[in-house]
């Protein structure tokens, strides 16, 4: 795991790959397979435990820092400080919302019985706006599944955690990052050992266990 130097311009809030920065453009498709994630499908694409089996996964990559509260205890040392191959979607592309729309209504038809969607492999919750476009989303299509990270906690001000709730008040589940407790994903700290991490298994596709229980999940430095 990288830790960025105090001094280093990424931590005003953006990537340290500013090529990989993409317009909507310039990228075949917002939504990617899981399979191109080692860590998330490792070559596979389909869900194989728990209560989303049999189900295609697809991921979505943000900008790290940029689309994140700086109140993230991994600013200086997220795990996107490794990853100069990842392609981060810019946010703030005039056509994301109308795009991912439109991907989101196609992957419903061709998965009318469901699929899933890994939110911000990067990045994170950037706006209540956004969340509410997640929101429209679910109530829109029912074969669409949300799962993820965030380090918008619910007791910030922004607002932006307490519209996360709402969303896993839907079926969404998203933890909240290094919070503590229920529905949360910890660094080092208390938490189930994420079986991937340990060995136990070779993928989140192979494991379910985040979006099969509600208690704290442990991950260590990637």
């Amino acid at each position: 795991m990288s830790t960025l130097r105090a001094d280093h311009p990424a931590l005003k809030g953006r990537t340290i790959f500013l090529k990989s920065v993409k317009q909507v453009t310039e990228v075949k498709r917002l939504l990617q397979p899981a399979s191109s994630n080692t860590k998330l499908g490792a070559g596979k694409t389909a869900i194989m435990r728990g209560r989303w089996r049999g189900m295609k996964m697809y991921q979505l990559t943000l900008e790290e820092r940029k689309t994140c509260p700086t109140t993230c205890q991994q600013w200086k040392n997220c795990y996107g400080n490794n990853m100069y191959m990842a392609n981060r979607i810019n946010h703030k592309d005039p056509n994301f919302l109308s795009s991912l729309a439109t991907e989101v209504a196609g992957l419903s038809t061709r998965h009318p019985t469901g699929f899933v969607v890994r939110l911000h492999v990067l990045g994170d919750f950037f706006s209540k706006n956004y969340v509410q476009f997640w929101k429209r989303m679910l109530r829109r299509h029912t074969a669409l599944h949300l799962f993820g990270y965030t380090h918008r906690l619910p007791e910030h001000s922004d607002g932006i955690g307490r519209k996360i709730l709402e969303l896993n008040a839907l079926g969404a589940w998203i933890r909240f990052s290094d919070r503590g407790g229920d529905m949360s994903a910890n660094f080092e700290g208390e938490g189930i050992p994420c079986p991937q991490q340990t060995g136990k298994t070779a993928s989140c596709l192979t494991c379910g266990l985040c979006w099969q229980t509600t208690k704290p999940i442990r991950f260590e430095g990637h």
